[in-house]
């Protein structure tokens, strides 16, 4: 009898690990960077080579402000940029070198902050 007992309660916690699957649906995610139906966060990603700056974003976002500092907090760059579909490309000035620099990107209620 305990034999029994042990077999179905191994059956039952096995039968209770299977994951169900989740249909991808309203993708893509919300407009404010919200979390798409996995649960992983999608928001803007920055690049940047040689004097040149990359926003990439994996959905539509409008009015976007884009703002660079210097380590001291001069701003040496702003721009509002009305759509971003998937990527938008800016040359800084020839004054900005590979010091440390802040990027700050504010859209909707939205502010990210990243430093290259």
């Amino acid at each position: 009898m305990k034999r029994l007992t042990i077999i179905l309660c191994c059956l039952l916690s096995t039968m209770l690990c299977y994951a169900t699957s989740t249909p991808f649906v309203d993708w893509p995610p919300d407009e404010q960077g919200g979390e798409d139906n996995r649960g992983i966060t999608l928001l803007p990603t920055i690049d940047y080579r040689d004097g040149v700056v990359t926003i990439i974003t994996p959905y539509q976002i409008d009015d976007v402000e884009v703002t660079i500092r210097d380590s001291q907090g001069n701003t040496i760059y702003y721009s509002f940029i009305p759509v971003i579909i998937v990527q938008h490309t800016m040359i800084l000035p020839n004054s900005v070198n590979a010091r440390l620099y802040s990027i700050q990107i504010a859209y909707d209620d939205i502010h990210l902050i990243g430093w290259f």
